[in-house]
């Protein structure tokens, strides 16, 4: 092969820059709809110097070649993947989450949908190196050979100095809005903060707890309720306590479902009958909140069954997995249940194989026992899951035996397909082939599984001696995900345009014959979090001693949910409003419940200050747990 001139790797040397240069351009505009030639130059381009410096060190010319390469495909990839990630779920992703892109083979379908043709731009650049490698053909010719002494080594000792001054000048500035950190901070350097702070981004530890006071149960109680502003009710005097002790517990997370759907009539038909039936005889919280992190569904299964907030910018069943938490499985286990969950997926998906484990369950049962019959999206239908959890149940009733069992639907999963011959819901003609259409069949679909369900436990002389619970685990109308019909078509089956107080409000409703055969529909502000207390004090599981972040919703009427990953932490809901902060409190933004109206958020300071602290606060019990 011809020896490459000198001349050469100064023509990679200056192609790499102009490209990554160019490359942050284009990623920046798209994050952030803007393009601040100064923010680049003092935030960005230090980082892109310093890797070409870094390169042009190596004394072997053969090896610089596939360094360029490499290290510009590693970087186009980089911003490839935070696009996509931000343009469905609003933040910017850390090094934790981008370690978890094993996940994304399971839901190829719902990722696929959200890359845009000029996105692949970015890839645009490492094809030109490549011609330029392959052809000799250089575009940009240099006469000079780069010295290290008299270029590479100044440009290295600058471009280091500048990173480690904007590192220096940026570690202690806590900016929870992802997206508005990274723009604030530069990319790399978010990166880079990120990694440092943890998956809780950077938020400070509680200051007046000590390592003896964190493993102290009713000191962490105490505080917590201090915070909340919660006197604590002796459970003698708790209503409802106890109202459905010795009973099973049965808890269906139903995927993607939000509360809208549920009373909703299309033409005059019902999208929820079973639901719409169920209410009458059930405790119906609708104005609950979804609290999940970035571990999604698994992040709903850790909420319910523990009270605890999730981890930050990372799945909590990966960053947490070797702890052992403080949980509803272990309660009731102690009560001489059996408990186990039943979810028709792989059992590492989002490290479940771990995460069942550290919540004590006796048991699990995922794809293995499943099968592959009836496949529908991501694997077994909900039928499949309910079909073969009943020989369970069944078993366990034989042996007059308590249980607890935790159903994690699956079928209504993004992008929402649901097989034509399980579609019983006729959509009105407009909304066939939108994605609120296909929404409205899917949640159907979980609502006709629920009602086969109940006639089941019925029929099998189960339901009568049995608590049964549902709650949405997550969003599934969210604004990525629209076409060019569905922000209407969802504004005319709301009466209001669709709003983010909307996308997190999920549904959660529990039924106990002999108790809530009245009915009560509460529109009290509730959480995920608060879904395992109210649970225990039906069921007469004193939580006295016991680390939980929620409240019974039977009992404690006044609520404050915080939120940490879909919007930046520090957000919350109260009874009056919700807020998001921007780089602060300062530049943040408070909106009316009942009317998304934006109003003064001022006055909402301290609640913003609490939910800081329960965060923290969580955090750092969750860390001060002993390894299982």
């Amino acid at each position: 092969m011809k020896r490459l001139k000198p001349k050469f790797y100064g023509t990679l040397f200056s192609l790499f820059i102009v490209s990554c240069v160019l490359k942050i351009l284009f990623t920046r505009y798209i994050l952030f709809e803007e393009v601040n030639f100064l923010d680049i130059l003092s935030l960005e381009f230090s980082y892109i110097l310093l890797f070409a410096c870094l390169i042009e060190y190596i004394p072997t010319n053969k090896v610089k070649i596939p360094l360029y390469i490499s290290l510009n495909l590693i970087i186009s990839t980089l911003f490839f993947a935070i696009i996509v990630y931000h343009s469905y779920f609003g933040n910017i992703p850390t090094y934790y989450a981008l370690m978890q892109t094993g996940q994304v083979g399971a839901v190829k379908d719902s990722v696929t949908q959200l890359l845009q043709p000029e996105y692949f731009l970015l890839y645009v650049d490492f094809l030109v190196m490549l011609i330029v490698l392959l052809t000799r053909k250089l575009p940009l010719y240099t006469k000079y050979k780069l010295s290290k002494t008299k270029l590479i080594g100044p440009l290295l000792a600058v471009s280091f100095a500048v990173c480690i001054i904007n590192l220096y000048l940026h570690k202690d500035e806590i900016i929870t809005n992802s997206a508005l950190a990274a723009e604030t901070k530069g990319i790399f350097n978010y990166e880079a903060l990120q990694a440092y702070y943890g998956p809780n981004g950077g938020l400070p530890q509680p200051a007046d707890l000590s390592d003896k006071e964190l493993k102290s149960e009713e000191t962490i109680q105490d505080k917590i309720n201090e915070i909340k502003g919660i006197k604590e009710i002796p459970d003698s005097e708790r209503k409802y306590f106890g109202a459905a002790k010795d009973c099973n517990l049965i808890l269906i997370q139903f995927e993607s479902m939000q509360d809208f759907p549920i009373g909703l009539k299309m033409d005059g038909k019902e999208v929820t009958p079973n639901m719409n039936k169920l209410i009458k005889n059930s405790f119906y919280f609708n104005n609950l909140y979804q609290q999940t992190g970035a571990g999604n569904t698994s992040d709903a299964e850790f909420i319910a069954n523990t009270s605890f907030y999730p981890a930050g910018m990372v799945a909590t069943s990966t960053f947490f997995e070797k702890k052992a938490f403080p949980s509803m499985p272990k309660r009731l286990q102690k009560e001489g249940y059996e408990t186990f969950t039943l979810h028709a997926d792989k059992i590492d998906f989002w490290n479940r194989v771990e995460l069942y484990p550290s919540l004590g369950f006796n048991k699990y049962y995922a794809l293995d026992f499943f099968g592959k019959e009836d496949l529908i999206g991501l694997g077994p239908s909900d039928e499949v899951l309910i079909n073969k959890g009943m020989s369970l149940l069944k078993n366990l009733h034989a042996k007059n035996k308590p249980f607890y069992a935790h159903f994690i639907s699956m079928t209504s999963h993004h992008p929402y397909e649901i097989p034509p011959e399980k579609k019983v819901f006729e959509l009105p003609a407009k909304y066939k082939g939108s994605i609120v259409g296909k929404y409205i069949q899917a949640i159907n679909y979980n609502d006709m599984v629920l009602g086969k369900f109940i006639d089941q436990l019925k029929k099998e002389g189960i339901w009568e001696n049995t608590v049964l619970a549902f709650y949405g685990d997550h969003m599934g109308m969210h604004h990525t995900m629209f076409k060019e019909r569905d922000p209407e078509l969802l504004k005319e089956l709301l009466g209001h345009e669709y709003t983010k107080i909307d996308r997190f409000n999920v549904p959660f409703m529990i039924t106990a014959p002999g108790v809530t055969d009245d009915g009560m529909t509460s529109d009290q502000l509730a959480g995920q979090l608060d879904i395992m207390p109210t649970l225990a004090n039906l069921l007469g599981i004193s939580l006295k001693d016991h680390v939980h972040f929620g409240q019974d919703l039977l009992n404690d009427q006044e609520n404050l949910i915080g939120m940490r990953y879909y919007m930046p932490a520090g957000s919350f809901f109260n009874d009056e409003v919700v807020f998001q902060p921007g780089k602060s409190f300062e530049d943040g933004e408070a909106l009316i419940l009942e009317t998304a109206k934006k109003v003064p958020h001022a006055p909402y300071k301290e609640d913003y200050d609490r939910i800081l602290k329960l965060l923290s606060l969580s955090d750092a019990y969750l860390k001060s747990l002993p390894e299982k």
